[in-house]
């Protein structure tokens, strides 16, 4: 009976292997059609960007160099808003900031900016990344201009020359001085008020309960 009873513990004690020429060829598909789907999204999206280039499309026949936007990011348009968003909704209407000229969502104002300032948003509008190198008579033209536009505040660009800085210390001086013969002004009222509360008995103002009248004489 002992003999045919089952025995006691695990029964398969053997150790299992693994095909691994098998596992390998596996390992390999699943790489390749890994590294497929990756070149097809990235071919699509050069070729999106192709299509949105208008120097690939004809309609420029060199980009031009870059420029200064004309107009006013506002960042906080969807601020303190609620917006219902889905899926399926166009891109436009989902959350986040979007761009219409690549046709993108960005879920944060840095990407944003990082986007419209980077090499294929410029490239979407005609522009290359080559600033225009300034003349020196431009630089003066635009002097000029700020001088004009600055001649009726407080400072102007003649204020930066040596006589600029003596007029400057001039003002200052005149507005310290201004300043002081104030004080000496409110100052002098102030003594008068004090001599008229000189002028009063200290007996009589003990007499009616009065403690003093702000004077340090006693």
């Amino acid at each position: 009976m002992s003999g045919k009873s089952n025995p006691k513990g695990v029964v398969n004690t053997f150790r299992r292997t693994w095909d691994k020429e098998e596992y390998r060829e596996k390992a390999e598909e699943r790489e390749k059609e890994e590294a497929k789907v990756e070149d097809e999204a990235l071919a699509l999206k050069k070729r999106k960007r192709l299509e949105r280039d208008p120097l690939h499309q004809g309609l420029i026949v060199a980009r031009a160099n870059l420029k200064a936007r004309d107009y006013q990011i506002d960042l906080a348009a969807k601020l303190n808003k609620t917006q219902m968003v889905s899926v399926a909704m166009p891109l436009s209407q989902q959350a986040g900031y979007y761009c219409n000229v690549c046709d993108c969502v960005l879920r944060d104002s840095q990407s944003y900016l990082d986007h419209i300032n980077g090499k294929w948003h410029n490239r979407a509008l005609g522009m290359s990344m080559r600033v225009e190198k300034s003349t020196a008579e431009q630089v003066r033209q635009r002097l000029e201009e700020a001088k004009k536009r600055k001649e009726g505040g407080s400072s102007s660009v003649a204020d930066f020359a040596p006589d600029g800085f003596e007029q400057l210390a001039q003002k200052e001086a005149a507005k310290e001085e201004e300043r002081r013969s104030g004080k000496r002004r409110r100052g002098g009222s102030d003594g008068e008020d004090n001599d008229e509360e000189e002028d009063v008995d200290p007996e009589m103002a003990a007499l009616m309960g009065f403690g003093g009248f702000g004077t340090s004489k006693k």
